[in-house]
Order: structure tokens, then sequence, then C-alpha cells
């Protein structure tokens, strides 16, 4: 999972999960993370997840969104990109979560196709193996009435 950080004056972390649900940053009471700066609009960038990429998209700021010290009108991010608005920084960390199902049903079709191709109870078998196994738990009993 990725988190956008942001190392406060005090050196504490304010960290927010990046999503498919953009992270609105800006001056204005209604954005998700509030930048208490003259300099900063009030809806001044957005940030998202979208088909497995990183993506920044200024919201029409009046003095820009920054990655990595270049102004941007929407740029794709990277784990360890810097965001800036007005005087504030912003980190992109961690990665994508976990491959898309599109992805994951791109990848088995390839591997069933391919010259290779494996079978559908291999690829199954395969699967099965990566699954942790735990014990059922026993439920409470309860005497009949």
């Amino acid at each position: 999972m990725a988190f956008l950080i942001h190392r406060t004056a005090d050196g504490e972390d304010i960290k927010l999960p990046v999503t498919t649900k953009p992270i609105v940053l800006g001056r204005g009471i209604e954005t998700d993370i509030r930048v208490d700066d003259e300099e900063v609009s009030r809806a001044h960038c957005a940030i998202w997840l979208e088909n497995e990429k990183f993506v920044a998209k200024d919201l029409r700021s009046r003095n820009g969104t920054y990655v990595n010290d270049q102004r941007v009108n929407e740029a794709e991010l990277k784990p360890g990109d810097r965001i800036r608005i007005g005087h504030c920084e912003f980190v992109l960390e961690g990665d994508v979560a976990s491959k898309g199902v599109s992805t994951i049903m791109r990848e088995v079709e390839k591997e069933m196709m391919g010259d290779q191709g494996k079978g559908f109870r291999t690829i199954l078998r395969e699967v099965v193996k990566q699954v942790p196994s735990s014990k059922p738990k026993k439920s409470p009993s309860v005497p009949p009435r």
C-alpha cells in the first residue's frame, strides 16, 4: 500500500493512504488535507491511484504543483517522489498494494496459452499452495432447548 506523507514542524508524520479515491490537498475546509499556507489554493491538487499508477493533478491552482521541483499540470508519481504545494512538501511512499484483477487475469491467461501452457488444474494447484492454511475454529456448541 502507498501513503502520502507530510512531516510537520513538530516532527510528526501525517500519513494518508493513496487509493482510487482522490486525496485533495488545499487551503479550503472541504479538502482531505488542509494546508494553512497563503500560497496554496483552496483546492490545490489531487493525488490518487488509477490503473495501477499514482497520479498527481494540479487543480488550476494559482501557484502550481511541483513534483521533484518540476511544475506539473498532471504527472505520474513513483514511490519517493516529492510533491510540493506552497511551502508544504509531501512524499509518496510504498507501492501498489496488489495487482489489479485485470492484470492477474492477463497473467494467468498468458501462462495457460503460452508455449509452456499450464492447464487450469496446474495453476489452481499453485494458487492453493500459496494460500496460508489455517485450521477451522470450532464454533461454540449451543445446547438444544
